[in-house]
C-alpha cells in the first residue's frame, strides 16, 4: 500500500534522483502518459514521511501510464528550487510538480516554469496565483482535517462543559497549520463548550520541538485534559513527553494528522486515540495524473476531483481510530 522511501539527502545541484516506488490507492491509469517527463521539486522532511509518500504515489501512477516522474530536493532553499523549476524544460521535462518551500512566492515558481504547468502539493499558494488547466494545487482540503479532529474530541468530552487543550501546531503560515487549526478552533467553539488553550505553539510538524513543548508544560506544573496536533510527527513528541514524565497514555488523549504508520501503530498501542488518513500516496497520484495531462496540452475539467473553481484537486481526508487503525498499516 504504502512503502517509505530512504531519505537522501543531496548538496544543492539539479541533478536527478529516481523517487521509488510503491503502491497507492491513487487514482485508476486513464491518462496515457506518452514518455511525459515531470520534475517533482520538494525538500525531505526528517522523521515525516509523508512527503516521500507522496512523491511514491506520484511516480507510481506516472510509470503505470508510461511517463516518468524525477524528484530532486532543494533542501529548504527557494533559491535552489527555482534553479531547478528555470532549468527543467531544457532537461525535456513537460510539467513540473512542486511542493513550494514558500507558498507565497508562487508567482516566482510559475515565472521560472516559463510555459509548463505546475501542481503544487501539500504548501497552498493563495487562490489568485493559481489558473485554471495551468497552476493548480492538489491536495486533501485542510480544513476537513481540523472539523473530523474536533468531532472526535467533542464526542469524547461530550459529559464536560470546559475543555483543557494543548494544540501544537505546525510551520507558521504552512497551508496545513492554517487550515487544520482554523475549523479545529471553530467547531469547538460552535460547541457552547469552554474552550482553554492551556498551551498553544508551533511546533513546525517536527517531533523533537513537541516533545521540547511538552515537557516544558509539564515541568510547569500545566493542566490539560489532551493535547492536539497538526500532525503524527508532533503527536509521537507528544506521546514521548509523557512516557518521559511517567504519565499514564490512557489517561492522555493524544491526536494527529496523516495516519502515518508511527502514528496508526500508536493508535493500536493505546498511546495515541486519533489521526486523520491524508492520502499521501493518492494526492501524489492524482497530481502526476494531473500534470501528464496538461504537459500534453489536455484539460482536467473532467478530473472527479476537481473543485467548483476549477483551480484545486481535493483527495478527502478519513478519519482513524482504534476501530480502523489497522486498515492504514502496510
Amino acid at each position: 500500500m504504502r512503502k517509505k522511501i530512504l531519505s537522501i539527502i543531496l548538496l544543492v545541484t539539479l541533478s536527478i534522483s529516481g523517487c521509488g516506488l510503491s503502491s497507492s490507492k491513487g487514482s485508476s491509469s486513464t491518462t496515457t502518459g506518452n514518455g511525459v517527463k515531470i520534475l517533482f521539486t520538494y525538500s525531505q522532511e526528517e522523521g515525516n514521511a509523508f512527503r516521500d509518500t507522496l512523491a511514491e504515489g506520484a511516480q507510481e501512477y506516472a510509470s503505470s501510464v508510461g511517463a516518468v516522474a524525477d524528484c530532486v530536493y532543494p533542501e529548504n532553499s527557494l533559491e535552489t528550487q527555482i534553479e531547478q523549476i528555470k532549468t527543467a524544460k531544457s532537461q525535456g521535462y513537460s510539467a513540473i510538480m512542486c511542493i513550494p518551500e514558500d507558498a507565497s512566492t508562487a508567482r516566482q515558481l510559475e515565472a521560472a516554469a516559463g510555459d509548463l504547468p505546475i501542481i503544487f502539493c501539500n504548501n497552498s499558494p493563495d487562490a489568485s496565483t493559481l489558473k485554471e488547466d495551468k497552476y493548480i494545487y492538489c491536495a486533501s482540503d485542510e480544513g476537513v482535517a481540523g472539523k473530523l479532529q474536533a468531532e472526535f474530541i467533542l464526542n469524547m468530552f461530550s459529559s464536560k462543559d470546559e475543555i483543557n487543550v494543548v494544540l501544537l501546531k505546525g510551520l507558521d503560515g504552512h497551508a496545513a497549520t492554517v487550515g487544520r487549526t482554523k475549523t479545529l478552533k471553530e467547531d469547538l467553539k460552535a460547541s457552547g463548550k469552554k474552550i482553554n488553550y492551556v498551551f498553544e505553539d508551533f511546533a513546525d510538524f517536527d517531533t523533537n520541538t513537541a516533545r521540547e513543548d511538552v515537557n516544558f508544560l509539564i515541568s510547569k506544573g500545566k493542566k490539560f485534559d489532551l493535547i492536539v496536533c497538526n500532525n503524527d510527527a508532533m503527536a509521537r513528541g507528544a506521546i514521548q513527553a509523557c512516557q518521559d514524565n511517567n504519565i499514564n497514555l490512557k489517561d492522555m488523549p493524544i491526536l494527529g494528522v496523516d495516519a502515518t504508520q508511527d502514528g496508526c501503530q500508536a493508535i493500536l498501542d493505546g498511546e495515541m486515540v486519533f489521526t486523520v488518513y491524508q492520502p499521501a500516496a493518492p494526492q501524489g497520484a492524482e497530481a502526476a495524473k494531473a500534470a501528464i495531462e496538461l504537459a500534453k496540452g489536455g484539460t482536467i475539467s473532467n478530473f472527479e476531483s476537481l473543485s467548483s473553481d476549477k483551480l484545486h484537486l481535493w483527495v478527502p481526508f478519513e478519519s482513524v481510530d482504534a476501530s480502523n487503525a489497522k486498515n492504514y498499516l502496510n
